[in-house]
Parts: C-alpha cells; structure tokens; sequence
C-alpha cells in the first residue's frame, strides 16, 4: 500500500543528558509499497498454490525507506531480524529487466540502487555476496560499502550486497548477529556500525508491532519504550545455535502452550513435550506466520477446529467466524514463566479474498482463513533440523509481545504488549550496563477492564523525521535455524 502524507512516520532522536549516547525510533507500517500480486498462477505445482495463498498476507510485511549512496538514492527495504545482510537490487538484477522472470516469480522490482550515480561507491568483493533460500532461489551479487541513510542519520561505508540476480526485488535490511551473516569472512554489519559511530549507544532495539488491524509501530534502537508494554519486562538468556558455540539467531526457551476461553477455562498442550525437552524459539519478524511443533500444531488446531490440507498445500485455515472472537479467547505462550497472551482474533487472517473458490472441498468452512500458526511439518527440511526442535514465533505472535533484542547482552526482553498506544516513555539503554535493565511497563489492567490499560506519557527532544517501516524476509544459512521459512516481499515460500 502506498502512504500518504499524513501517515509519514516521526522520527525521535532522544538523550538522556549529557554525554548520553543518541537513541533512534521510527515508526513501523505494513503493507508493499507500489507492489503487485500478479496475475493468478497455473495450480499445476502444490509450491505454486501455496504461495498464492500467503502472498496476501501483505498485512504481515514491515517495510522501511532509506537512502543509499551520495547523492542519495531512495530504496524500499523488508526489514528482518532473522537476517544480519542488507542488499539492495541493481537496475540490471535479472528481476528487474526479465518479463519472463517477472512472470515465473510474480513479483518485480521496487526502486533500485545504481552504483554508477554515486560517489561513495567502493567495491569490496566482486560475486562475493550469495545467499540460498528455501525455494532454492538465490539473491548473488557484490559486497560493496556505500553510505547508507536511514530516519535521518547517515551510516558510513556500510558493506552490503548488490544483487544482481534475484527472485525479489526488494532488499533485504538484516538486524540479527553478525555471525549470521552470508559469508565466512564476518564483517560489521548495521547492528555493529550504528554502535562503532556513536548513531546509538548499545548493540540493542525494540520491536512493537502493534495488533493486525493497526497500520503502524515502531522500532527502537538503543533504548526501550515503557509506554509499549503491560507489568514488567522479563528477561530471557538468548540461546547459542544447536551445536555451535555461538548466537546466531535471536532463540529463547519455550516452555509451555495453552488456550484460554471467554467463560474462564483452559486447556494446556503437550505438556509432556515440555518437559522432556528444551524447545527453543525463534522470534523473527521476518516470517508472517508461526510455525510449532506438529506435537503442538495438532492439539491447538483440535481446539480451535481449525483444519490443514494435507493434499495440496500443506497449509492450515481456520473458520473466518473467528475473526469475532471475545479477545479473552487466547493463545498462551510461556517463557521461563513469562507468559505472552495472543488473543485467538489475531491468528485469524482473512487474506483469501477471490481465491475461497480454490481451496479443497476438505476445507469445511462458508468462508475460510489462513490461521496464524502453523505445523514445522509440512515445511522443515532435511537439510536443516527435525522439524519436532524448534519453533519460529513470526509476526502473528510478535504482534502481541514486546521484545527487545539485546545483542549486546546476549538477552531477550519480552513483555505483553500494550496495544494502539499513541505516545511514548523512554529509556535508553546505557553503555556499560551488564544486563537488560528490568523496568516497568504501564500498570496491568484489571480482570474486569477486558483489554489492556493505555498510559499516555509524552516524550521529551522529538524532531521530525521521514521513514517508514513495514516485514522481513529470512535468509537460509547453514547456520541459522531460521532458515527454515522464508519471507520474500511480503510472501511466506514454504515448499
């Protein structure tokens, strides 16, 4: 969706005091800016009617505007914390210049970066960027360093990718830890130069999505902003990678699974499975939907009737009655006794529009969703982990949680969100501290109150700004167990 004047978003470039290192927010917005679907594929291949499908879920995007090169050049970015690369198309990407490409990936090109108009260019390795992803598609190109703007600020000779071939044609603005990166040769990514310049103080930022209905959050790097959230922010050990000695990918222990209904009862899934077990998840904005364990897919969709199709696309939906749903009809996810509630209505995505008449005659519904969690079963690989190891928690639960990703600490900070709050209180994060502060968020409502409590609190030094933001697209790497699940402009390729 294109955005008008009145929804630019505001940038805030705050201090504590003197001496204090700069804190950076900007507003988030969903949707693909002056991008298509395409037209309606032949349903002969079951990837093909599978991408379709998700390729609506353009709601579950988040997308920034920067500038890259002097003088600058307006890019469209996917912003992705499953991901540690930023990439930009050249105007001479195979995707951008090929009707028949075009065609075959139902996609073209957002606003390009051209090397020749720019005089801070600098090559660093000639075919030197490559990354695979889960349709066995690439984006291969350079490493270069151009200067790279973003809300106002300027980022010197940051290294990139410049992509040549592609099955995409926006880049990719990778948030997540420099030992993810697509090269053996580690370089500072963005998360490592917004620190090594003084943009912000500490190697860290928090992500408020806001509800499905909401067209903006905001992202906040280098402090956190205690008017996003309900009681206090716990905090959570970021895990190493399986088998490495490393962090890689923003993973967390989950511990625990349940439904609450309206009338006050409640149901716990597969407990057993926790017990036996560490399950780590992955929380990464650049995948739209939830993927868990089919030992907790299964119980859940018993629950909520919702059914999947096995013989076409392995997809989940559920009844669009649901979208009506009391929002005290939750899904409860826990977390080393943290628990995130995800009302029931914000798993229900209506994003089928004038495709109903595709789905199989085993979809059982008048009208049918695409549910927002989904089992690892019909998308890991055998290339990567077994799917019963992990889950990857993507938009669909992140709309509902606070989370601060703190690199620099090796440290998740997860709270409830506060949905649809207007205004902020912010805390930076100081250089030096140890650990992820715990504060405090706005007081917990009332069992009565039926929603969440809303503080409004003002904050201080604000000054205009131009970016917006909307979703992600993960990377597959040998070394991330993101890899599992792609976001690809705003679509889920899952094969």
């Amino acid at each position: 969706m294109k955005l008008g004047a009145g929804a630019i978003a505001a940038l805030a470039v705050l201090a504590s005091g003197a001496g204090a290192q700069n804190v950076v927010e900007f507003n988030l917005h969903r949707g693909i800016p002056g991008l298509h679907l395409g037209t309606l594929p032949q349903l002969g291949r079951r990837d093909t009617y599978t991408q379709l499908l998700i390729n609506n879920i353009t709601g579950g995007g988040y997308y920034c505007e920067v500038s890259v090169g002097t003088p600058p050049q307006p890019v469209t970015m996917i912003l992705d914390t499953g991901s540690s690369d930023a990439w930009v198309p050249s105007p001479k990407a195979d995707l951008c210049t090929s009707k028949a490409l075009q065609e075959k990936y139902q996609d073209s090109c957002g606003n390009t970066y051209d090397n020749t108009k720019s005089s801070t260019y600098k090559l660093v390795e000639r075919n030197g960027f490559s990354i695979q992803y889960l349709d066995n598609g690439t984006a291969k190109g350079d490493y270069i360093t151009e200067d790279f703007g973003i809300a106002g600020v300027t980022i010197k000779s940051l290294q990139m990718g410049h992509v040549f071939q592609t099955v995409r044609g926006i880049g990719i603005l990778g948030i997540g830890y420099t030992a993810n990166v697509a090269t053996r040769k580690i370089y500072p990514n963005i998360m490592d130069q917004l620190t090594s310049q003084k943009i912000v103080g500490v190697k860290a930022y928090s992500l408020y999505l806001n509800d499905r209905r909401s067209s903006s959050g905001t992202i906040l790097f280098g402090g956190i902003d205690t008017n996003k959230f309900v009681g206090p922010l716990h905090i959570v050990p970021i895990m190493k990678s399986f088998g490495l000695n490393v962090h890689t990918a923003f993973e967390i222990a989950f511990t625990g699974l349940g439904v609450t209904y309206t009338n006050g009862s409640s149901a716990e899934i597969n407990t057993n499975l926790f017990k036996a077990t560490s399950l780590p998840a992955i929380l990464d904005s650049g995948s739209t939907l939830s993927y868990v364990p089919e030992q907790l897919a299964k119980p859940i969709f018993r629950e909520l009737g919702a059914v999947t199709d096995d013989a076409l696309t392995g997809l989940t939906f559920i009844d669009c009655k649901h979208l009506n749903d009391d929002p005290r009809m939750v899904i409860r996810f826990s977390f080393d006794g943290k628990e995130i509630k995800v009302p029931v209505n914000e798993m229900v995505l209506d994003i089928l529009g004038a495709y109903q008449h595709l789905l199989p005659s085993s979809i059982p519904y008048e009208r049918a969703c695409m549910f927002g969690i989904q089992s690892t079963k019909n998308f890991a690989t055998s290339q990567t982990v077994e799917e019963s190891n992990f889950a990857l928690l993507g938009d669909t639960f992140l709309r509902s949680a606070y989370v601060v990703y703190s690199l620099e600490h090796h440290q998740i900070g997860i709270a409830q969100a506060n949905l649809n709050s207007t205004s902020a209180a912010i805390v930076e994060l100081k250089v030096g501290d140890k650990a992820l502060p715990v504060v405090m968020g706005v007081p917990e409502p009332s069992p009565t109150d039926g929603g969440v409590t809303t503080v409004t609190v003002t904050p201080k030094n604000t000054a205009p700004g131009s970016v917006r933001f909307s979703g992600g697209w993960e990377a597959l790497t040998v070394l991330a167990i993101t890899s599992i699940f792609t976001v690809v402009g705003g679509v889920v390729v899952s094969l």
